[in-house]
């Protein structure tokens, strides 16, 4: 009795089976066309140094793609012309006031939530970056009170002295509101020093808005 109770159950499970629909499963992948559009933005910069820096604002505009990976892992490529600023002082030493027009290419990796109709949503993201320094003009002032020169200023050129060249990454957060409106937030890590005289990097807080067309 046991046996045919098994064996009637055995023949219902694979009767089951075979009534279920075969599903085709798609993979959202590279086959999507890229999407272009436009990036403005703004920035709270700073360095790596524990004291006496000063945070400055600076904007930055440009243009921007992005193109599905696979699933919900999406790549954003962006070219930007930025301005970059931080202040510095030592007390009773000198201060600088660095104003840096650059050019940036971003290569974000995207991790995106939310409804894939809509394209709505949170999203996670990496960016490394390259810049590049194209000019701007700085500031220095004497704060010794024993020097002669006691609060001269003098202008130079942003990269007489610094380096053009950096490399590092930003990490942040965005919200998808739209197949084309992206809002998002990050970080910047440089890795490269900006002075070539000092062990100092690019640190800042970034805020961009995406439109594509």
């Amino acid at each position: 009795m046991k046996k045919t109770i098994v064996v009637i159950l055995l023949l219902v499970g694979a009767a089951a089976l075979n009534a279920q629909p075969i599903q085709k499963s798609e993979v959202k992948s590279s086959k999507e066309p890229w999407k272009f559009g436009l990036q403005i933005g703004g920035s709270l910069d700073n360095i790596s140094i524990k004291s006496g820096g000063v945070s400055k604002f600076g904007y930055k505009a440009g243009l921007a793609a992005e193109k599905r990976l696979v699933y919900n892992l999406y790549f954003q490529p962006t070219l930007c012309f930025a301005s970059k600023s931080f202040g510095y002082e030592i007390a009773n030493g000198y201060s600088l006031d660095v104003n840096a027009l650059v050019a940036e290419l971003d290569a974000g990796l995207l991790l995106k939530f939310g409804d894939d109709r809509l394209q709505r949503g949170f999203f996670l993201s990496v960016t490394p970056y390259y810049t590049y320094g194209l000019g701007g003009k700085s500031k220095t002032k004497d704060l010794n009170t024993h020097s002669e020169s006691y609060l001269e200023e003098k202008e130079y050129s942003t990269f007489e002295t610094a380096n053009r060249y950096d490399l590092g990454f930003r990490i942040g957060c965005g919200y998808d509101f739209n197949k084309h409106v992206e809002l998002a937030a990050n970080y910047t890590l440089g890795m490269n020093r900006f002075s070539n005289t000092a062990n100092y990097r690019w640190r800042g807080w970034n805020l961009h808005l995406v439109v594509f067309f």
